[in-house]
């Protein structure tokens, strides 16, 4: 990633776009004159890409994916109205997963609800973080973490033997192996980070323009994989759901 950064750098562009947060930090400590469009980015500041989010006043700003985690807690409650424990597999070198972590401890613990973490250092660990959840929790919970979204089948196997549901907030999971997904709607957020590029090529400063925020959410599930955890999906959530996967 560092020596990508350094050539489209070195080829001095109009702007640069970076899509998620290993990129974006990749090119922006490469350069603090080139125009940069993040997408995909669940903390941007958090990230070090900009020091505000109405407007950076740098060089960079772009299209944050954060999405409260309310609604997805109440999801989880949704389909296991008896949830108590939730299992959260994630990256602790990826600053997007640890941000999350803390806000969805303290946001489980409002709710009444205990958050037990599996940390993986890369995706060939994901497996292993998932068994030491077994037993343990009512339901795995994870967020967009790349190493965790790399290794995604291996952590549906864990569930599949384990009978434990899968709920994810990153919508390329729902056809492999996710019960419910609530997330990001990706092809609206790619938009707006083509309407930011566009103004910047029209001469707008990248550091005036605010960060978008993502708004649109969708709802998927996968009843095949609903059923092989252990679970049926409530009709509540069927009825609202985006895409069911049968």
């Amino acid at each position: 990633t560092a020596q990508i950064a350094k050539q489209f750098v070195a080829e001095n562009p109009d702007v640069i776009i970076a899509i998620a947060t290993p990129s974006a930090q990749a090119i922006v400590s490469n350069t603090n004159t080139i125009p940069v469009v993040f997408s995909a980015i669940t903390d941007p500041i958090e990230a070090k890409l900009v020091p505000k989010l109405d407007g950076s006043g740098t060089n960079v700003t772009g299209a944050s994916d954060a999405l409260p985690l309310e609604p997805q807690l109440e999801l989880i409650k949704e389909t296991i109205p008896s949830v108590k424990n939730i299992g959260f597999v994630y990256s602790p070198g990826e600053v997007n997963s640890t941000v999350i972590l803390k806000l969805l401890k303290e946001k489980a613990t409002a709710m009444g609800l205990n958050i037990i973490e599996a940390p993986a250092q890369k995706s060939g660990d994901i497996a292993m973080a998932a068994h030491s959840l077994v037993g343990k929790v009512d339901v795995i919970y994870t967020s967009t973490d790349n190493n965790v979204i790399n290794a995604y089948e291996a952590l549906a196997k864990v569930a599949k033997e384990a009978k434990i549901p899968l709920i994810s907030s990153d919508p390329s999971v729902v056809e492999r192996g996710a019960a419910v997904v609530l997330g990001v709607n990706y092809h609206q957020l790619g938009t707006e980070t083509g309407k930011i590029t566009a103004k910047i090529l029209k001469g707008e400063k990248p550091g005036q323009i605010p960060v978008y925020h993502a708004k649109e959410l969708d709802l998927m599930v996968n009843k095949k994989s609903a059923s092989e955890q252990g679970i049926t999906i409530p009709q509540s959530i069927l009825e609202k759901a985006k895409k069911v996967v049968e």
